[in-house]
């Protein structure tokens, strides 16, 4: 088990609420509300805002004005759906697949990487849906099973991951 996974494990049994912030290639931030990602972002990976507007899902306009609207108050993802540009369902799904390519981008980084966690910090997008550590487990090995590695890859069990959304 690498040095992050073992902190985000301990961060999310002790139910804690704040920023997990790694440092070196690729770095990124990990947000926690008592103990369940919330969100997560990485230099590795397009954060929400790309993932929508590339896919075509959300005009930049539109991801703009929300943005401009929610940023300050953590509630872009709540002016989205307010705005009627996306249904909360459908950007709880989003969001989570933004997490787990995040998470799984950080997971594979190396064990030197600086870490610190920020007690109460909080992700400007807001919680629109929550992860727990254990479900990405398998979606990391699906990962690392789809891609090219030179060593023999683990069985990965087939689970599908516990996500909890918020309204």
């Amino acid at each position: 088990m690498n040095a992050l996974r073992r902190l985000l494990t301990n961060l999310a049994e002790s139910g804690r609420t704040g920023a997990l912030h790694v440092g070196g290639a690729p770095g990124g931030v990990i947000y926690l509300v008592a103990g369940r990602i919330t969100h997560a972002e990485s230099a590795a990976c397009p954060g929400i805002g790309e993932r929508l507007v590339t896919s075509g899902r959300l005009s930049a306009g539109a991801w703009q004005s929300a943005n401009g609207a929610g940023r300050e108050s953590g509630t872009v993802g709540r002016a989205l759906v307010r705005a009627g540009h996306l249904g909360h369902h459908e950007l709880a799904c989003r969001v989570v697949a933004a997490i787990t390519a995040a998470t799984h981008a950080l997971l594979q980084g190396s064990d030197e990487a600086p870490m610190r966690f920020v007690p109460g910090e909080r992700h400007w997008f807001g919680v629109v849906a929550q992860v727990e550590l254990g479900a990405l487990g398998p979606q990391t090995a699906k990962r690392l099973a789809a891609r090219p590695v030179p060593h023999r890859p683990r069985a990965v069990r087939r689970t599908r991951p516990r996500v909890t959304t918020t309204r």
